[in-house]
């Protein structure tokens, strides 16, 4: 798992700007229900342009048997097959987002999209800038949230980036609970590249567009 993301951060390695996104989804939500049903074009559609992550998700060939005995369940059954979902995971990285964002996202128990801004520097350690951090609820029945779903998500962020429109929010404003800062390559440089590919994965995120 290590290694996969550390690869996913290396595809993304041009020098400049990135974008951090994670989607903190309860597997029962209706996010993961949309990922089971249309992952293979979200991940056709982000490509390479941006990462997606899912806190406390991962993939294995291991089966049922292997990985109920880590605490993990599965997941879905077309596209999210094997994948499994381990609340242990979900939980620490809950709490190191938390911190490191000093309170900016705190979850919402429903189904949250948290974004950060990153560099990347052609050479030299990456830079999180934490205080970019913008959150918001992701369209839920269950909770009653109404703002964009996954596949909106995708679409809207993916346009951005590709057209380069510079907006604060990545085109999802319909989520996040503020406007961000200018996205500024002073902040603190607080994670070295092998702790930025950690943060997911050694906690279990998953992600399309890898």
């Amino acid at each position: 798992m290590q290694q996969e993301y550390e690869d996913a951060v290396n595809m993304t390695w041009r020098g400049g700007s990135i974008a951090l996104a994670f989607l903190f989804a309860p597997p029962d939500c209706d996010a993961m229900r949309m990922l089971d049903m249309r992952g293979e074009y979200f991940d056709l559609r982000t490509g390479n342009t941006w990462d997606l992550f899912f806190p406390g998700y991962y993939r294995s060939t291991q089966g049922y048997s292997f990985e109920s005995q880590t605490g993990a369940r599965p997941v879905g059954q077309t596209y999210a097959d094997n994948w499994y979902f381990n609340a242990g995971d979900f939980n620490e990285l809950r709490k190191r987002i938390g911190q490191s964002s000093e309170r900016r996202w705190e979850y919402s128990g429903g189904t949250d999209l948290v974004l950060v801004n990153g560099y990347l520097p052609d050479r030299g350690d990456p830079t999180i800038d934490w205080a970019s951090t913008i959150s918001g609820q992701v369209t839920e029945q269950a909770t009653g949230a109404r703002t964009l779903t996954l596949g909106e998500i995708v679409e809207r962020m993916t346009r951005d980036l590709e057209e380069a429109m510079e907006d604060p929010a990545y085109g999802v404003s319909g989520v996040t609970d503020r406007t961000p800062p200018s996205k500024d390559h002073t902040a603190v440089r607080d994670f070295a590249l092998n702790a930025l590919a950690g943060i997911a994965s050694a906690i279990g995120a998953r992600a399309i567009g890898v």
